[in-house]
């Protein structure tokens, strides 16, 4: 709903801060994630209103569409993660490790390399080839659920 990350940082923070003074009022038979996400969007609200001046905003509608979609989008999100842990867990063990290092240590390409004696070029052929299957084992998970 924000154009600028740094605006979105000072957002989220008037939103917990807001959350924390209201919780008194939340009613524990509501979905707390609903709750929370009105208090942003009236965050960014006031936020774009002292804003004004700087013209990179989004309409009152475009902030509503936006506000009304994310609960769809967190779902998906959630279904393709899942998909995606699944997928990763039918790799072959080299596959795995390599994702695994590259992806969840954060590793370069290079320090690969050099870590598994392995050409720069071909780890990075490898990590496309992973890719590609990892999306299409994804994007057949998400059919078969009708999802896509």
């Amino acid at each position: 709903m924000l154009p600028v990350p740094s605006d979105v940082d000072d957002v989220m923070q008037e939103t917990a801060i807001s959350l924390m003074r209201k919780f008194d009022q939340y009613d524990p038979e509501l979905p707390f994630f609903n709750w929370a996400c009105r208090f942003a969007q009236f965050a960014v609200k006031k936020h774009r209103n002292r804003m004004k001046s700087n013209g990179r905003q989004f309409s009152d509608e475009a902030i509503e569409a936006i506000a009304a979609e994310y609960p769809c989008h967190l779902q998906l999100s959630v279904k393709r993660e899942k998909a995606l842990n699944d997928c990763l867990n039918h790799l072959g063990d080299e596959d795995r490790r390599l994702v695994e290092l590259r992806y969840f240590s954060e590793e370069t390409v290079d320090s690969l390399s050099q870590r598994t004696e392995e050409p720069v070029a071909r780890l990075y052929r490898s990590l496309s080839r992973i890719r590609r299957v990892l999306a299409q084992c994804v994007r057949k998970k998400l059919t078969e659920e009708e999802i896509i």
